[in-house]
């Protein structure tokens, strides 16, 4: 069994590239004291990861029938967000504005969700067959 499908990889190739756009302009923007900015290319940074996720989830759902796609795009999210956003911070990329707390506290509670989400996730998994919902192969 496949851990995550090819339209997944793709998003998280993607997702990969935008979030080093997004780091980027993030800590050149603090840096330079431009705060206001820092919302806009946040708020179009979300949008764009959005609209690529929904693409690609949406392709997923129907080369795949599996009951619920979305958590793997919500594991890949959550993870190639905050391991880009700790080695930003490894690297030195950061800005002097920037603190290592602000991302474990992301990655804390954006954890919390992500563990909600996984066990919505195995009991959406436990009512169905092979990834469909029982409800709908026996009507």
């Amino acid at each position: 069994m496949k851990i995550f499908t090819t339209d997944q990889l793709k998003f998280a190739g993607l997702l990969f590239i935008f979030t080093i756009a997004f780091r980027f302009g993030l800590s050149t923007l603090l840096t330079s004291m431009n705060f206001i900015i820092v919302w806009v290319i946040a708020v179009l940074y979300a949008i764009c990861i959005m609209i690529v996720a929904w693409y690609f989830a949406k392709k997923d759902a129907e080369s795949h029938p599996f009951y619920n796609v979305a958590f793997g795009f919500h594991l890949i999210t959550y993870l190639v967000c905050n391991i880009l956003a700790e080695l930003w911070f490894l690297f030195d990329f950061q800005s002097i504005h920037e603190r290592i707390i602000t991302v474990h506290l992301t990655a804390i509670f954006w954890g919390f969700g992500l563990l909600i989400h996984f066990i919505l996730f195995l009991y959406a998994r436990k009512n169905s067959i092979k990834g469909i919902d029982k409800s709908e192969i026996f009507e």
